[in-house]
């Protein structure tokens, strides 16, 4: 049986409401570098700091992005869900996404031609959908705005600004020779 994406990005989400409650910090004088990562396995892709890009043809598992969009080229399917984090999910005509999508902090769109077998939901930014058939689940389209704020966005921001410049890759498949995970 399938885990619901949105639970788990929910939860996820729940831990950082520390980082709301402290004072606010100073802002750097120049921008942290950007990380990139990238994991492949099990046919799933994740980066950070990047847009990542389902090519046509290509057939992954999960897609997902933080600090970048996730992008769905025409004849690419997902076979489970995509899910961007400060970044949009941008499907072509003609992309597949048999699970759900979801953006925290940024866009959805499906353009007709498109098809989302799940639901498509948008946290903290706008659900586009040409034609509401083209998703087999729910919509969802949530933003809460304070004084010109988007709280949702704010709240992923200041989460995510933590833990800038760390990324952690952890690989299962090497469970078998030693326990210890593999940070990058």
């Amino acid at each position: 049986m399938r885990r619901p994406l949105l639970p788990t990005l929910l939860l996820a989400c729940s831990l950082a409401v520390p980082a709301l409650a402290a004072e606010p910090a100073k802002k750097p004088s120049k921008a942290p570098a950007k990380t990139i990562c990238v994991n492949v396995k099990d046919g799933s892709k994740a980066v950070q700091g990047t847009n990542l890009v389902v090519e046509p043809g290509e057939k992954i598992h999960d897609a997902v992005a933080v600090d970048g969009d996730v992008i769905v080229k025409k004849g690419a399917v997902v076979d489970n869900d995509v899910a961007a984090v400060r970044g949009r999910v941008i499907l072509e005509p003609g992309a597949r996404v048999k699970g759900d999508v979801v953006s925290i902090g940024g866009e959805v769109r499906v353009p007709a031609g498109a098809h989302v077998d799940g639901s498509a939901t948008a946290l903290g930014g706008k659900l586009h959908l040409d034609k509401k058939e083209d998703v087999g689940g729910e919509t969802v389209d949530f933003s809460l705005v304070f004084n010109g704020d988007d709280l949702v966005k704010e709240f992923i921001g200041k989460a995510l600004d933590e833990d800038a410049g760390k990324c952690h890759i952890l690989d299962d498949d090497d469970d078998d020779k030693d326990d210890d995970d593999k940070d990058v």
